[in-house]
């Protein structure tokens, strides 16, 4: 079972991570390692680490977040953007696909649907969330940006429980039923957005017969059954997303599709004197992407099956000592099925023929294996887990590696109010790309495998009123970094050795964050951050004259395209009479380097052409580089519940960029009149209202 921080917490004295933890005495009695469970006594293993651990009651009212927990993690310290409202995590410098999302012990492949939109995990499904920045326990591994634990509420075991819950873009439902002659429960949830589905069915109606159609389609699931067995539980878990937008017909079409499924199978039991876990999962992850028109169309899937096990093992060998082992393996088979149809002759022609031709090819046969052991020993004001984690990649023909990852987490009580922490460690991870796709984790390996070190320090003290802070110092030196390109994923390469080579960097990061929270108290609650980071990675710098032409080549430690440099982030809280609850959200980040890669355009300055002697501009050189303006916004959320009979119900309107603010991440270069002109890019405030009604039962 998921270990925890509040077990972790009640070791010593003053953590932050949690206002109602109570001081530790000199020794910790076995039966603080324990919680309950609708279906036995769970033993719980103390483990390194020192996450940002919320429930998500304190976060449902935050502001900008349209009640969705994950998305509260953009308002955390150590957590930058690459595009506002876009909720992909930049943790510490690090890729959103660096960073690992795991519900109940199951990793979930995409947070959110068609990668920015609503999250693909019902909102009411999650109990609460651990947020790792820096070195996680060494259960979690093959990751080197953040790791997420999200917490699954808890099964119901007297009554039924039932959600129901329409906005202006989804309708969901979830649902409890305790079966108690069995020891069964289940929970069953799921949500689909209705608005786009109305608004294509719409559109298609108005469109003529010879008009190509428009798709948008929006769908999630999640099942649990738990059932008790002996003093043990058995679990299976399902969960799964679709997205399907574009158009489709005749005519110029595009269309881009996703979907991911998992189910989980995990008995927890005693054994020994200590506690086990095991577990089988089975996944298939799809993305497919088709356009073209009347003459020529291409069609390109993505297609990756998983299969995989774990095992884990805990027990408190004294009131000092707690040990926790377990290991883990996944087998990845990955699949790109590429198709053209062509039909040569006039357009029109109905006689004229259809050319396909079709290419499917294995992308990946993949084999990740783990295995960890860690200790933890408690001594008066004191805790040091020490942990090894040990991983093997196979990917033959090209790679074959085990690497071994020590890792170190200590903390120190000083009084009843103030704790220190350390934590340490190194970690491997394949190239990762920008987005998680299918396969592409897998067949990126063959790159060879990203190294840093990850180095932190910190402080927690409890102040007065219900406050808590935490400030953190962290510094993760590089030592290999492979950058997939944006347009190229670079998985066919003929010699993957030569193109890792051409992709691989050397760099370091290293910041400060700081955290003010105030959980609910006399009617008001807050949550503030602070982040002030750099990651620089060697980078190729090409000189050019006035003309634009290449004169000398040389590599330079420069910033990374995902850097900005402050980040700053307050959400208020405050409940009123009446059932009234009112937020807002201040955010505010400085640009990150206009270098032409992700979404960016690249600075240029003004050269000379050599032909006509006229002004023109010309690529400025990669060090010389502009930083993209700054970026204020504000949020606002305001909600009534009150009882209509046997139901509690919840109305709310949460307005994403209330202040109607403009994020510039492209200039267009150009002339006017015979004058060069950098103009932003066109694009308006995207402001984005969720207005809607939960009735819970």
């Amino acid at each position: 079972m998921r270990p925890t921080s509040g077990v972790l917490l009640a070791l010593l004295v003053g953590a932050a991570s949690r206002a109602e933890e109570t001081p530790a005495a000199s020794g910790v009695a076995l039966g603080e390692f324990t919680r309950s469970h609708p279906f036995g006594l769970i033993m719980m293993p103390s483990e390194g680490g020192a996450p940002l651990s919320f429930e998500s009651s304190e976060l449902h009212d935050l502001a900008g977040s349209w009640g969705e927990p994950f998305r509260a993690l953009m308002v955390m310290p150590g957590v930058s953007h690459i595009v506002s409202g876009a909720s992909l995590p930049v943790v510490r410098g690090a890729a959103p696909s660096s960073t690992g999302f795991y519900l109940d012990g199951v990793r979930v492949p995409q947070l959110y649907h068609l990668w920015v939109g609503p999250s693909t995990v019902h909102p009411g499904l999650v109990s609460g969330l651990d947020f790792y920045r820096g070195p996680a326990p060494a259960r979690f591994g093959r990751e080197l940006g953040g790791t997420v634990d999200a917490r699954l509420i808890a099964p119901s075991t007297d009554t039924v429980f039932a959600v129901g819950s329409i906005d202006l873009f989804n309708v969901g439902v979830l649902t409890q039923v305790p079966l108690r002659s069995t020891g069964t429960e289940v929970t069953l949830a799921g949500r689909f957005a209705y608005t786009p589905w109305i608004a294509a069915s719409v559109i298609n109606g108005l469109r003529g017969p010879s008009s190509p159609d428009l798709v948008l389609g929006l769908f999630d699931y999640q099942a649990r059954v738990t059932q008790a067995v002996g003093r043990g539980s058995l679990r299976l878990l399902a969960l799964g997303s679709s997205d399907d937008a574009g158009l489709s017909g005749t005519g110029d079409v595009v269309r881009l599709g996703t979907a991911f499924h998992r189910v989980d199978l995990r008995l927890t039991h005693p054994l020994g004197v200590g506690h086990a876990e095991a577990a089988v999962t089975w996944g298939q992850d799809t993305l497919g992407a088709n356009g073209g028109g009347e003459a020529s169309r291409v069609t390109v899937g993505l297609s990756e099956r998983t299969l995989g096990a774990r095992l884990a093992w805990h027990t408190a060998l004294s009131r000092q000592l707690v040990v926790a082992a377990g290991a883990d393996v996944e087998r990845r088979l990955t699949h790109v099925d590429q198709s053209t149809t062509f039909r040569p002759g006039e357009a029109g022609d109905p006689a004229r023929p259809t050319a396909t031709t079709s290419v499917l090819q294995s992308l990946a046969r993949a084999t990740f294996a783990g295995a960890y052991a860690q200790a933890s020993w408690t001594q008066s004001r004191w805790r040091l887990t020490p942990s090894l984690r040990v991983d093997g990649y196979l990917l033959a023909p090209e790679l074959n590696r085990v690497v071994v990852e020590p890792r170190l987490h200590a903390r120190a009580a000083l009084s009843e109010t103030v704790a220190l922490r350390l934590g340490a460690g190194l970690l491997h991870q394949p190239p990762a790309h920008l987005l998680d796709a299918p396969g592409v984790e897998a067949a990126a390996a063959r790159l060879g495998l990203q190294r840093a070190f990850q180095l932190e320090a910190g402080a927690d003290m409890r102040g007065a009123a219900g406050f808590t802070f935490r400030a953190d110092v962290f510094v993760h030196p590089s030592v290999r970094t492979v950058e997939l390109d944006v347009l190229s994923f670079d998985l066919l390469a003929d010699d993957p050795a030569a193109r890792g080579q051409l992709r691989t960097a050397e760099g370091y990061g290293y910041g400060v964050e700081l955290m003010a929270r105030r959980r609910l108290w006399n009617r008001w609650s807050l949550l503030a951050s602070y982040t002030f980071q750099r990651r620089t990675l060697s980078t190729r710098v090409e000189r050019r004259d006035d003309t634009g032409r290449v004169v000398g080549v040389e590599t330079l430690p420069l910033a990374s395209a995902l850097e900005q440099q402050h980040v700053l982030n307050a959400a208020v809280t405050v409940k009123l009479p009446w059932g009234l609850t009112v937020g807002t959200t201040l955010h505010y980040n400085t640009g990150a380097p206009e270098t032409g890669s992700l979404l960016f355009s690249s600075t240029q300055r003004e050269g000379v052409d050599p032909e006509k002697g006229t002004a023109r501009w010309v690529p400025a050189d990669r060090d010389q580089v502009a930083r993209l303006p700054g970026y204020f916004r504000v949020d606002g959320r305001v909600s009534k519940t009150g009882l209509l009979g046997p139901l509690e119900v919840e109305a709310w309107l949460d307005v994403f960029n209330l202040s109607l603010t403009r994020e510039v991440f492209r200039y267009s270069y150009g002339t006017e009149k015979g004058q060069l002109v950098r103009k932003p890019f066109g694009l308006p405030p995207v402001t984005l209202p969720s207005l809607g009604v939960q009735a819970r039962y």
